[in-house]
């Protein structure tokens, strides 16, 4: 069991390649998922609301554990320049019975989304449950040079920021073939330093070039540790161009921050992950 106060996860749950090699899927692949891993980045609500059914089997799946879903808001709530109440109010009455099992909800605005718009902003965290945390991710550089324009909102809805990290991608081999797609996709932003009301979401874009990313995942480990001893909510999603990477660049993580955590003499017990169904080829270590 992991503490109750780190959770490390993927950006989804299933993959083609990851089935009985990272993952044993004799139930179910997001059964076999979260046996290793305690939450997901929840993308597909972005782009669907699941029905009744799927949200049923999503709980019989995780049901006892820790598990936390960090599901992000279907994109006709945020990316629209008026939101669809009734997306969302369909949207949160869907997942509403996975209430135990639900982490922050993932607010991600466009580069559109402006310092002007935070009366929107604000009237749409205003419209969510009490149980609810989220953490809101903007894109538009204003936000980045002056930070303090959405603290008040933070602050007021015991929200997170989401720290998201491309620099792997964006600083390392950009002529990589998997790297190429992802260079149009992904903001090349600078990374937020603060951590707001105890809740630190990370979403970490690693290079496939594997080699090239132990400078950021040591920073990354040093920084959970850190917030980690402080009492906070971490939330660490490992994210690659190519998926088939992210597990074993979670376990990187992982063991990093269990050796980090034990030459600090803390008291957070870290345990191993898993050991993978089937040995692994790449050099985790």
């Amino acid at each position: 069991m992991l503490p109750s106060n780190y959770h490390l996860g993927l950006p989804a749950w299933a993959f083609p390649g990851w089935s009985n090699v990272y993952f044993d899927a004799a139930q179910s692949a997001l059964t076999g998922y979260a046996s290793v891993f305690n939450t997901v980045e929840g993308n597909t609500t972005f782009y669907h609301i699941p029905d009744d059914r799927t949200i049923d089997q999503w709980g019989q799946a995780v049901a006892g554990t820790g598990f936390r879903f960090c599901f992000k808001l279907p994109k006709t709530v945020t990316h629209e320049r008026v939101t669809n109440q009734r997306d969302l109010e369909v949207f949160l009455r869907r997942i509403e019975p996975l209430k135990d099992n639900l982490g922050p909800l993932l607010l991600q605005f466009p580069s559109t989304v402006t310092p002007t718009d935070l009366l929107r902003v604000g009237a749409l965290l205003q419209s969510l449950p009490d149980y609810l945390r989220c953490a809101i991710e903007v894109r538009h550089p204003d936000f980045f040079s002056q930070p303090e324009t959405l603290e008040p909102l933070l602050e007021k809805y015991n929200a997170g920021r989401v720290m998201m990290d491309t620099r792997p991608v964006f600083q390392g081999d950009r002529n990589h073939p998997e790297v190429l797609a992802a260079l149009h996709k992904k903001p090349d932003l600078p990374v937020p330093g603060k951590v707001y009301n105890g809740l630190m979401m990370v979403r970490l874009l690693l290079h496939p070039d594997l080699v090239s990313n132990d400078n950021y995942i040591e920073q990354w480990v040093q920084r959970t540790a850190t917030a980690l001893l402080a009492g906070c909510q971490c939330f660490m999603m490992i994210h690659c161009p190519n998926n088939q990477h992210c597990p074993a660049l979670a376990l990187q993580f992982h063991e990093r921050l269990r050796h980090v955590l034990h030459s600090k003499d803390s008291n957070i017990n870290l345990p191993a992950l898993p050991v993978w169904p089937a040995p692994q080829q790449e050099t985790l270590l």
